[in-house]
């Protein structure tokens, strides 16, 4: 085993997140690629650092991200934004990136628009969850992701809703009304997967791919279709492919 095939795998340890596969080392080459991109990722991260409201650790960011109004957002250590990942952070109550999250490459959170007219709630996302490729978070109404929440690619989170009751007026001068979302713990949101405002998902849940989530799903569920409904409470030993 070469000296950089040691220092990468004594960093992969130092990440926590060491398995039997990739105790597998790769070349040297390869190690040298993966060591350049955290390098530059880290001197991207280290010039944000200097414009965000507050900073614990390392933060990445990857190539073509942009982090728009940083005085608002807050992030612990060991945060990734991958590339072409935008966070526009205007919002009442800040964007919050708890230790160990990560923002897949594309992904979007967007709590305000990009003139400043009327700001959103914001959003928080707790230690180790990922947000998955291409997800669309609309953070006007609160949002509020827990713990080890995974996300699959391209799904759409959407806290408001516009109000339409007025048959005379047009849809879009009748404003919105924000209930927000919240995820627990320790879910798992396929890929496609669709939460509308107001819900709440019950920590330990599964949402199966291409679900549309509009009504609220109790703990320790696995619910999919359109809309989504029951398909059964998790047990031990067992396995779903939702994403």
């Amino acid at each position: 085993m070469s000296l950089l095939q040691k220092l990468y795998l004594r960093l992969v340890r130092s990440t926590g997140s060491v398995t039997a596969a990739n105790e597998h080392m790769l070349s040297d080459l390869d190690v040298l690629a993966v060591f350049w991109r955290l390098g530059t990722n880290l001197l991207r991260g280290s010039w944000l650092k200097l414009r965000v409201k507050s900073s614990s650790g390392l933060l990445l960011v990857g190539r073509g991200a942009r982090i728009l109004n940083p005085w608002y957002l807050s992030v612990g250590h060991n945060v990734k934004i991958e590339e072409g990942a935008e966070v526009q952070c205007l919002s009442r109550q800040g964007v919050i990136l708890g230790n160990g999250v990560t923002i897949g490459r594309g992904a979007c959170i967007r709590p305000s628009s990009y003139y400043g007219m009327d700001p959103g709630q914001g959003i928080e996302v707790g230690e180790g969850s990922a947000i998955g490729a291409y997800c669309w978070i609309g953070a006007s109404g609160h949002v509020r992701i827990g713990r080890d929440v995974l996300f699959g690619p391209r799904v759409v989170l959407i806290p408001e809703n516009h109000n339409f009751d007025d048959l005379e007026a047009t849809i879009k001068s009748q404003g919105v009304t924000r209930a927000g979302i919240e995820i627990g713990d320790n879910c798992w949101i396929g890929c496609n997967v669709t939460i509308l405002s107001g819900v709440t998902i019950g920590h330990g849940s599964i949402v199966a791919a291409g679900a549309v989530v509009r009504g609220n799903v109790e703990p320790y569920s696995i619910v999919g279709g359109v809309p989504a409904k029951l398909i059964r409470k998790r047990t031990a030993n067992e396995e779903l492919c939702v994403a």
